[in-house]
């Protein structure tokens, strides 16, 4: 009597186990908060998040040692982006179309310190701080860049990109004659600055070639300019075993994009993949090791129902190998590789539970269910102290 008790009681949690299944299914299973690898001895050891609904913004924290979400009581443009320098001790946040403005705040305070504007209507998209006297400002409605202390705003320069040959020649063709600088990279004494070179006046459509202007930092001036091979580049530009990687969007719902890598000289080695092998437009990019890459692909822009998916892609040949994440909705944004620990973080914008995904690059499954919820969609992450 008391073994068919025992067998009952058993079938009984196996019934509720399955109705619980049934009822609440694995995707709300694999969304529960995770701890990733701690490594105490690394500096990177925070990932910072900028997230907004677009109208208010809020910045956050994570954590990496004890996977712990921190809200900072820091009151942010809804148009934002933000750097975290290794070489100081300070955090800017880069408040963008609208507010024109930078906010400079102190890391172990976490709190800001002041702000300086870079000029109204000027439309800031980055900020490449070189030391505590000297970093640069790219502005998408500007024809200059602007050199500042990023300390004190105080503007040091505007250093007029159109003075190199090359741009010249171009920017009769260019109606509203912005050279569009958004992402910029220091590397060694150079600093990298993407030029989109889109026209304004017409929903900011490719108007030519897109460019990569190479600034001496020692001496201010354009040393080189680099055509991309696609238009409208769109990601940051990504630095990944000696190699930078540039995710280039093109012309919106028409495929004719791709992910162009470079090597340090900034010599093209051509598309790793293609718009048209991964049959959506590129919203970013990143390569995970010599044999593979991920990108967040959107299909149906302009369509009744837009979706986005993150897929990883071979690199020997550019074909799509599989989805790791396919939303309904237009919300995958961002991919941040943490080399270090082996694991890249995905910004899920879904409006119905926004939050930070964790995979690992070598079995590219999630890590420890890993997801961080962080309040508002987030936008733009770094990894820093």
């Amino acid at each position: 009597m008391a073994g068919k008790r025992w067998e009952q009681w058993l079938w009984d949690c196996l019934l509720t186990l399955c109705v619980f299944l049934a009822l609440f299914g694995c995707d709300r299973l694999r969304i529960v908060p995770g701890k990733i690898p701690s490594l105490s001895s690394e500096k990177f050891n925070r990932l910072w998040v900028v997230t907004s609904d677009y109208s208010t913004g809020v910045l956050i924290g994570i954590d990496l040692l004890d996977s712990s979400v921190q809200t900072l009581r820091i009151g942010i443009h809804s148009d934002a982006i933000i750097r975290v320098p290794e070489n100081n001790n300070y955090f800017y946040v880069v408040n963008r179309l609208g507010a024109d403005n930078i906010q400079v705040g102190d890391r172990s305070q976490k709190k800001v310190l002041g702000q300086f504007s870079v000029g109204r209507g000027t439309n800031p998209q980055d900020i490449a701080v070189v030391n505590s006297q000297v970093a640069y400002v790219s502005r998408l409605q500007s024809k200059t860049l602007l050199k500042v202390n990023p300390i004190t705003g105080t503007v040091i320069k505007e250093i007029n990109l159109f003075e190199h040959a090359d741009i010249k020649t171009i920017s009769s063709s260019d109606p509203d004659g912005f050279p569009e600088m958004a992402w910029m990279r220091v590397l060694g004494n150079r600093l990298l600055i993407v030029m989109q070179r889109l026209n304004s006046e017409e929903g900011f459509i490719p108007s030519n070639k897109s460019q990569l202007a190479v600034l001496d930092l020692a001496t201010d001036r354009v040393e080189k300019i680099v055509d991309l091979r696609g238009t409208n580049p769109v990601t940051e530009i990504k630095l990944r075993d000696n190699e930078l990687s540039i995710g280039e969007a093109g012309t919106l719902s028409v495929l004719d994009g791709g992910v162009e890598v470079f090597d340090l000289n900034m010599n093209t080695k051509g598309w790793v993949t293609t718009e048209q092998k991964l049959g959506g437009d590129i919203i970013d990019s990143a390569l995970l090791t010599r044999e593979t890459g991920v990108a967040i692909i959107a299909k149906e822009i302009y369509g009744p129902n837009p979706i986005t998916q993150l897929v990883v892609f071979r690199r020997s040949d550019g074909k799509m190998v599989s989805i790791l994440k396919d939303l309904g909705i237009y919300s995958l944004h961002q991919i941040v590789v943490d080399e270090a620990r082996q694991i890249f973080y995905v910004a899920d914008r879904n409006p119905k539970k926004p939050g930070v995904m964790v995979y690992d690059i070598k079995t590219l499954s999630p890590i420890f269910n890993g997801y961080y919820e962080v309040g508002l969609p987030p936008y733009h992450m770094v990894l820093a102290d």
